[in-house]
């Protein structure tokens, strides 16, 4: 995912002149000036900075003085001024998978129901409430729409819905009921746009599904490395892991040194395992068997890879032979049967970071929100480390159960605005819903605000694997198979990726059969 941390550019010298913002009911933005000015927009980070040149003139002399201000989101889309969308109503369907519960139910992701004091709940609220003003349209969730007539609709040529998303059906993304996203007007080079997981879905000059900064049940479920201040600076309080993430020295070997460091049999009884008493051992890593998928992908390796750079034309490769998979297993058996290194049920990490028996917890960045009603406790957030130095980058895998797909039907059938009502609720969430999830992690889940730098680059860093998320066969084989090859401490990947390609060789091609069947001639 190639968003950069949120900048904040705002220096003003000198104010010789009032500017005044005023959105009107049609959405227009007009800026007043008590002399004659000129204007030049340049656009830099998330924030979209626009800087603007007034020169005036005096009776002794001509001055020009620079005035920067902020676009915030609430006023139109640069270029998209003259938008005007006519009353028309927006309806996205959604699975209701969630059966309630708010963080697997990913149709809060499009509209809430009104403002909670919740962070990234208002929001949302205010994107939409500020869309619909802006550009003359109304917003709303059919929640189980697809039950309740998306099928039949999109079947029919209705026209109801421009959107569905869920959390499943990832076999079918391929779809002759689905656009080809890539044959509309879209510039999915523009920052508002999720860049990895266009990348990860596109194929074969095809793309049936998106996401941007309105995803945030993709950031929420990103595997990451927690740690408790508390026990580190116990024993680690002269090194600033912060730094060594930014410097790119925090790797396997650096995280293994201080999991060894800090256990300690507190019970006695020669053994270190995870306990909820009140004599439990302290232990470098509590984590559970799913960290294994993640151990794998943080070092750079993938059962699906991409023949290119250029998601408009790429297609996929077949990766499960890996010359490094070898070296990699090894470690991962290594650092996996550590004395320090705690495998058990996904519940325990939580109450071992709050326990303050553990120094790391191996977990989805959503767990630091269902951690922060917990009294005294002081928690930092990593990304998944390095293999080893001299790796290009971090990769923190996104966990398939919190990719949220959408898709946009071809039973709707007015293009220009699928084009530019998607384009104009990327940007608005990248300015209103993007922030106030950092924000949320700089203020409310952390006692830090680095922290929220951190989470920043964790997001740049998000790793996908399509045949996960797709839930092919061969590659779910695969992964499923580290798991023992790890706990048998027998490193056979080697054979395994042998085996496993045939059957991922089939899933893929008929995948891509799929994808050349479907007829983007709309």
């Amino acid at each position: 995912m190639s968003k950069k941390i949120i900048t904040v550019l705002l220096s003003v010298v000198m104010v010789i002149s009032v500017v005044m913002f005023a959105v009107s009911c049609n959405g227009s933005t007009s800026v007043e000036t008590t002399a004659n000015q000129t204007e030049t927009a340049e656009t830099t980070t998330k924030e979209n900075v626009t800087t603007a040149e007034v020169t005036q003139l005096t009776t002794e002399e001509t001055t020009t003085e620079e005035i920067t201000t902020e676009l915030t989101g609430r006023e139109k889309m640069p270029g998209h001024e003259n938008v005007d969308f006519g009353g028309l109503a927006f309806l996205i369907a959604s699975n209701d998978q969630g059966v309630g519960d708010p963080d697997w139910d990913d149709s809060n992701e499009w509209w809430v129901e009104s403002i909670n004091n919740d962070a990234v709940n208002d929001a949302v609220y205010e994107r939409n409430q500020v869309m619909e003003k802006l550009y003359n349209c109304t917003i709303s969730v059919d929640n189980g729409g697809w039950a309740n007539g998306f099928s039949a609709d999109v079947a029919s040529g209705g026209g109801k819905y421009i959107g569905a998303t869920t959390l499943t059906n990832r076999k079918n993304l391929a779809n002759s009921h689905y656009y080809n996203l890539l044959k509309l007007d879209f510039n999915f080079d523009e920052e508002w746009w999720n860049h990895d997981y266009i990348d990860c879905f596109s194929t074969d000059g095809k793309l049936f599904t998106m996401a941007g900064d309105w995803s945030w049940h993709i950031m929420n479920s990103t595997w990451i490395v927690y740690y408790n201040k508390d026990v580190y600076e116990s024993k680690f309080a002269d090194t600033n892991i912060y730094q060594l993430v930014k410097e790119k020295k925090w790797t396997w070997d650096v995280m293994i040194n201080m999991m060894e460091q800090i256990k300690n049999d507190v019970n006695g009884d020669s053994s270190y395992t995870f306990s909820d008493g009140a004599d439990a051992d302290i232990l470098g890593m509590v984590t559970s068997e799913q960290t294994i998928q993640g151990w794998y992908y943080a070092a750079g390796l993938n059962t699906t890879t991409k023949s290119s750079d250029d998601y408009r034309t790429s297609t996929y490769v077949n990766s499960l032979v890996d010359d490094r998979n070898q070296d990699v297993v090894d470690k991962m058996i290594t650092m996996c049967n550590l004395e320090s290194y705690e495998q058990t049920g996904y519940s325990n990490v939580p109450v071992a970071l709050k326990n303050k028996t553990t120094l790391f917890g191996g977990e989805v960045l959503d767990v630091l929100r269902r951690m922060s009603n917990a009294e005294d406790l002081r928690v930092g957030v990593l990304p998944m480390p390095l293999y080893q130095e001299g790796q290009e980058r971090y990769y923190c895998y996104a966990q398939p159960r919190g990719i949220s797909i959408l898709v946009v039907p071809t039973s709707y059938k007015n293009l220009d605005v699928i084009s530019q009502f998607y384009t104009l609720f990327a940007y608005h969430s990248t300015k209103l819903v993007y922030p106030a999830y950092l924000n949320t992690y700089r203020y409310t889940y952390t006692s830090d605000e680095e922290s929220a730098e951190i989470v920043g680059l964790i997001l740049d860093s998000v790793a996908f694997d399509f045949s996960n998320i797709a839930e092919l066969q061969g590659c779910r084989d695969f992964l499923g198979y580290l798991a023992t090859i790890v706990s048998n401490k027998k490193n056979q990947v080697v054979a395994a990726g042998k085996r496993y390609t045939t059957t991922l060789d089939a899933s893929l091609n008929e995948y891509k059969e799929k994808v050349a069947a479907v007829d983007d001639n709309y």
